[in-house]
């Protein structure tokens, strides 16, 4: 027997779900990581010479920080808008109103963003890393 299309949705939702939060997950690890590797490859690599165009490395630095911060904002804002879905569902709205309300919608707009910004952060290190070579 072929599973209907409800069982079918059910799983692409749940894929969808597992999908996102290893994004989630490995976009912190990768943020948080990177501004660790940075501070070593400077005190390694550069150690007490004079860094050339420090600006880049600074801007990897905050761009990261801000990558992170974003991510972590999305997190919270996920269980905002699930505690807002299980409201309208419990309240009978949940057809009648964006499932998750403003929640739902920063969150969609704010992963992408923390992807943008780890991204960025990488290019800016890059080119740090490369006027800085010997």
């Amino acid at each position: 027997m072929e599973p209907s299309l409800g069982d079918y949705r059910a799983q692409l939702v749940e894929a969808e779900h597992a999908s996102q939060t290893a994004f989630d997950r490995t976009l912190l690890a990768l943020s948080g990581g990177a501004l660790g590797l940075s501070l070593t490859f400077v005190g390694t690599f550069i150690g007490h010479n004079a860094a050339r165009a420090i600006g880049w490395l600074w801007g990897s630095w905050v761009l990261w920080a801000v990558s992170l911060s974003v991510m972590l904002i999305s997190h919270y804002l996920s269980t905002l808008a699930m505690r807002k879905a299980i409201a309208q569902l419990d309240q009978g709205r949940i057809y009648d109103e964006s499932p998750g309300g403003v929640f739902d919608v920063l969150i969609k707009v704010l992963n992408p963003m923390g992807g943008v910004l780890f991204l960025a952060g990488v290019a800016t290190i890059i080119v740090f890393a490369i006027q800085n070579g010997r």
